[in-house]
């Protein structure tokens, strides 16, 4: 896949790496060939991995109209504690400051 850098404007191939900080902490990014801007994509530790792990069972049960709204509710909670959690670790971790 390709993007474009916002820094230098060129075009480059994206390469997904990985940075393990220790204690389970896993950073993926990628950079620039060109001018090797660094580009944060997401940021995991045992409690992300174990509560996306929750959200992939929750999409393989069988839904249907009577729980469908139950799972949605079940998905959106999972997802709000990820995304705290993943805004924590940002700013701690990779040094980048946390999303508002």
């Amino acid at each position: 896949m390709n993007s474009q850098c916002d820094n230098c404007k060129l075009t480059f191939e994206v390469r997904l790496q990985e940075k393990n900080h220790g204690k389970g902490v896993r950073e993926s990014f990628f950079t620039c060939t060109h001018c090797q801007t660094k580009f944060f994509v997401f940021i995991t530790d045992d409690y992300i991995r174990q509560h996306q792990k929750r959200i992939k069972r929750i999409y393989k049960k069988k839904w249907n109209n009577e729980n469908t709204d139950k799972y949605n509710h079940r998905l959106d909670e999972i997802k709000s504690l990820i995304e705290m959690r993943m805004n924590q670790l940002r700013g701690t971790v990779s040094g980048i400051a946390p999303l508002p």
